[in-house]
């Protein structure tokens, strides 16, 4: 199954992506748990968009699609005219050096890297891709008790 939605670079879109997240997740019946991370993942990548990428540019459109297929889930994000991003060039943040430095925020990515098995990010004709993946063995499951009932 595949899903889409698109928005404009704006935070108050934040939660609308959060709540057509949101439904999906129940109907698919993932654990509470696991859904708020994954919607969690989407929103930081979204934040970042909108922030460093789009700079509130409430023109600037965003895809987002989601598909779940033999109990993988994966995020497509794009990012429009945009300048390249090097996922490589990110280093992952140290929280002892963010607290030293009493910044608030930089630790996105780094979760982001660490909730979600892959994480890579192309660039196709002035588009960043986003492409998120985490696998959900749980989903299998369910889908082979539904098959026999």
């Amino acid at each position: 199954m595949k899903y889409n939605i698109s928005i404009k670079a704006e935070k108050k879109n934040l939660k609308k992506v959060r709540t057509f997240l949101e439904n999906i997740f129940a109907q698919m019946q993932v654990p509470e748990v696991e859904r708020n991370q994954l919607i969690l993942v989407v929103d930081e990548i979204l934040a970042n968009l909108i922030i460093h990428s789009a700079k509130s540019d409430m023109q600037k459109d965003i895809d987002i699609s989601l598909s779940e297929n033999a109990g993988e889930v994966t995020f497509e994000i794009y990012d429009y005219n945009s300048p390249y991003f090097d996922l490589t060039q990110h280093e992952d943040a140290n929280l002892q050096d963010l607290k030293k430095q009493k910044r608030k925020g930089g630790m996105g990515l780094t979760l982001v890297k660490n909730i979600m098995d892959e994480v890579e990010v192309s660039y196709e004709d002035n588009t960043n891709i986003w492409r998120l993946q985490k696998k959900l063995p749980f989903l299998i499951l369910k889908k082979s008790k539904n098959t026999y009932e």
